[in-house]
């Protein structure tokens, strides 16, 4: 057996013990709200209105990284969540907390 270098040993101990306190208590980004996809249309463009009235929605304009495919339910998705994102909360009326990913080709879900 090879003898340990006890110095070694105890820097990379100290490390690592320093390492999980850092990361303890923070929270990652794994989760998301997206719209809930039997919503009534008029329901999810009322949020949207209301929602890019308080937080920017320019991803989701015309030229947007955001804007296709072009159709209310996946604006609504992105609208929620950067309101989710921003304030912390998702809009149980329309929208429901996910663990996947949504993000789909040069849109980025934060």
């Amino acid at each position: 057996m090879e003898k340990i270098n006890i110095s070694l040993f105890l820097i990379c101990l100290l490390v690592g013990v320093a390492h999980s306190k850092s990361t303890i208590g923070r929270k990652q980004a794994v989760d998301w709200c997206i719209a809930i996809a039997n919503t009534p249309a008029d329901k999810l463009q009322g949020f949207i209105d209301y929602a890019c009235g308080v937080i920017d929605c320019s991803a989701i304009l015309p030229g947007g990284p955001c804007y296709a495919p072009n159709n209310l339910l996946a604006h609504t998705d992105y609208a929620l969540n950067q309101f989710y994102k921003s304030r912390g909360t998702c809009n149980a009326d329309i929208g429901a907390i996910i663990t996947i990913d949504p993000s789909y080709g040069n849109c980025k879900f934060p």
